[in-house]
């Protein structure tokens, strides 16, 4: 499910940075704003795709705290793409704050989440003898 939600969006997020910008009028500040919110949400649902489908590869699901740490970040992720999605309701400020948000949560999963979930998971892991 949040495979397809994830494609989905990505999807759209392509569509959105398609438009393009040649001046520097407010609206198209605005433009600009927006697409550097859409680009980083895009790396953001990327990076999440690559080290879910890691940690699953790995036996990481038995790990409820890391499977904790994904589903925060998965619905930061979702508020993010909900703004990109809505980008009649999103103020540039809040722009601002999403794209920097979307980095923050892309360097988490980068630099703690994926060198962690890249090992198997010593849960997953049957006992001696078994």
């Amino acid at each position: 499910m949040r495979k397809r939600l994830c494609l989905l969006l990505i999807c759209a997020l392509l569509l959105f940075s398609l438009a393009g910008c040649k001046g520097k009028t407010p609206e198209e500040i605005s433009a600009e704003k927006y697409e550097a919110m859409a680009n980083a949400a895009l790396t953001l649902v990327e990076t999440y795709n690559t080290v879910a489908q890691t940690a699953i590869d790995n036996g990481w699901e038995a790990d409820f705290e890391t499977l904790k740490l994904m589903d925060q970040i998965a619905d930061q992720a979702e508020e993010i793409t909900l703004a990109v999605n809505e980008p009649e309701n999103v103020e540039d400020a809040r722009r601002d704050y999403f794209k920097a948000q979307a980095e923050k949560l892309t360097t988490q999963l980068n630099e703690e989440v994926l060198p962690k979930v890249s090992e198997p998971c010593p849960k997953a892991q049957p006992a001696e003898g078994e």
